[in-house]
């Protein structure tokens, strides 16, 4: 297995009160923690709260990978899942059925006791999305539809709110991308804006919310393609860390200088995962500010 060094984020608020500072020594697991795994042009992100309750949010897939019989769910993701002491998924979120975010789902399922999942219920026509419909069912695993207004109780007063896609869905040239599960994470007053593959409609949909897609940390949408970036989503994220989940060499310009410039006019630190490894977030920890970095070993 190709192991990579992870970047350790860890982030506290700028500005804290005493009473904040007496939250934050304690141990590791006590803070929700997020993890963008590399899974190559494709996106895989596990949520651990507190509470043990765990959040696991698409699976990768193959693109870029050429080798016969490679699945990155066996290969990467459920080693991954596994080495985080994983044991169960209380919660599955399908995004969207592109072949680069539920790829690696079917071996996951199938390897890991999962006990709910929300889907967009896009149709879908590959081999892969009825591959997993099919696992769901074995596995009576019930599948609910997914709409924005609903919320994902993690346990701790720590919750996912669903803001998109939304009812009725948006009717653009990017159907799939636009209507995919946009989720926030929500820990007292820091947050977490996973943006799934939105693309120009379904960003600008989202920055007319304003102060609700305000969030700590992004997962920035689409890979970092450039037509999120044309919008002013980026603007009304006001992220102080982004993650760009991207295959090295990718054959699509990912991430486009657009989006590069985007985040750094917000002052976003960026990281990548074609260059950084996978990037986990400890958004409650010992080490301090937003630019502390803690090297550590990592899988996927």
């Amino acid at each position: 297995m190709h192991i990579r060094r992870e970047r350790i984020l860890l982030l506290l608020l700028l500005a804290l009160t005493l009473a904040v500072w007496g939250t934050v020594w304690h141990d590791a697991a006590g803070s929700l923690t997020v993890t963008v795994l590399d899974v190559g042009q494709g996106d895989c992100i596990l949520v651990q709260a507190p509470s043990g309750r765990t959040m696991l949010v698409d699976g990768g897939g193959t693109s870029g990978k050429s080798t016969r019989g490679y699945d990155v769910g066996r290969e990467v993701v459920t080693p991954a899942l596994l080495a985080r002491g994983v044991r169960k998924i209380d919660v599955l979120v399908i995004t969207h059925p592109d072949e680069d975010h539920i790829g690696g789902l079917p071996a996951v399922v199938e390897a890991v006791p999962v006990k709910m999942a929300l889907d967009p219920m896009i149709p879908g026509d590959s081999d892969t999305y009825d591959d997993l419909r099919a696992a769901l069912r074995e596995k009576k695993i019930p599948v609910y539809r997914a709409r924005e207004g609903q919320r994902i109780n993690l346990g701790d007063g720590i919750y996912a709110d669903v803001l998109n896609p939304p009812e009725p869905l948006l009717d653009t040239d990017s159907m799939d991308n636009d209507n995919s599960v946009v989720l926030k994470v929500v820990d007292g007053d820091l947050s977490v804006l996973l943006a799934a593959d939105v693309d120009e409609a379904g960003a600008a949909r989202l920055a007319a919310m304003g102060d609700r897609i305000r969030s700590t940390f992004l997962k920035v949408p689409h890979h970092g393609s450039a037509n999120p970036a044309r919008t002013p989503f980026v603007k009304a994220v006001q992220p102080v860390v982004a993650v760009i989940s991207v295959g090295a060499r990718n054959p699509f310009g990912h991430p486009t200088a657009e989006m590069l410039r985007e985040l750094k006019g917000v002052g976003a630190k960026v990281f990548r995962t074609d260059e950084d490894g996978a990037v986990t977030i400890r958004l409650r920890d010992t080490c301090g500010v937003p630019e502390n970095l803690c090297p550590g070993r990592g899988e996927g």
